[in-house]
């Protein structure tokens, strides 16, 4: 269950009316890597064995093949061989299409599906350069940045190079030490980088586009 209805009372000048609020549902899954608990997170339902996969990925303990995944008694139970990978550079940063940019940020914003019931999701997506391959939402934006990611390694089994990832909220310095590691080209945000990571992406020859809404973006490079 995504949301559960609850009855509050809308307040405006004109005066106040009972309505019914859809609220997102918390959960809480233990995700492990070989037996061994490595974390517990809280979380919206769906693409729980992404999100598991994903987180594991993101904490630096897999690399980009797993052997096996299950979830079930809210436990994601995971399979693969301990891995730290390195942060991939890039000598040349990607250069935004625009209208590759305009295209994706549409697509992304129709995906937000749970966000327009309860307007308290973060959303994120991997795409080529026509579509999205995988989109997610969740309580945060690491949540749903595990879940694309995850959905990502457990059918490809690579790297994310010259893909780009589309997220919802700011990119932070955390993001980006996930994200460099992964092997993304390209960032498109609905807002804008942090100093330290822009510093980062930089470094490591990453682009990022931000404020992509509508018919108009902002290149970070």
């Amino acid at each position: 269950m995504l949301t559960q209805g609850k009855t509050i009372k809308k307040v405006t000048q004109s005066g106040a009316k009972r309505h019914l609020d859809q609220l997102v549902v918390e959960k809480e899954t233990q995700v492990f890597l070989n037996d061994t608990l490595v974390t517990m997170v809280r979380h919206t339902s769906q693409l729980e064995k992404e999100m598991g996969v994903g987180c594991l990925f993101a904490f630096n303990k897999i690399g980009f093949v797993v052997d096996s995944v299950s979830y079930a008694n809210h436990e994601v139970r995971v399979d693969a061989t301990e891995t730290v990978v390195e942060p991939v550079k890039y000598d040349d940063f990607m250069k935004p299409i625009a209208t590759s940019i305009f295209q994706l940020t549409a697509y992304f914003q129709e995906a937000a599906i749970l966000y327009k019931k309860t307007a308290v999701t973060e959303s994120a997506a991997i795409g080529d350069d026509k579509q999205l391959l995988f989109a997610a939402e969740d309580m945060n934006q690491k949540n749903a940045l595990y879940k694309v990611l995850g959905a990502y390694l457990l059918e490809h089994k690579t790297d994310l190079k010259g893909k780009s990832l589309l997220l919802s909220s700011c990119v932070t310095l955390d993001l980006m030490s996930i994200i460099v590691c992964c092997g993304f080209s390209l960032i498109i945000t609905r807002t804008a980088p942090t100093n330290q990571a822009l510093d980062m992406a930089q470094a490591h020859g990453v682009s990022i586009v931000g404020f992509a809404r509508g018919r108009k973006f902002n290149w970070y490079y």
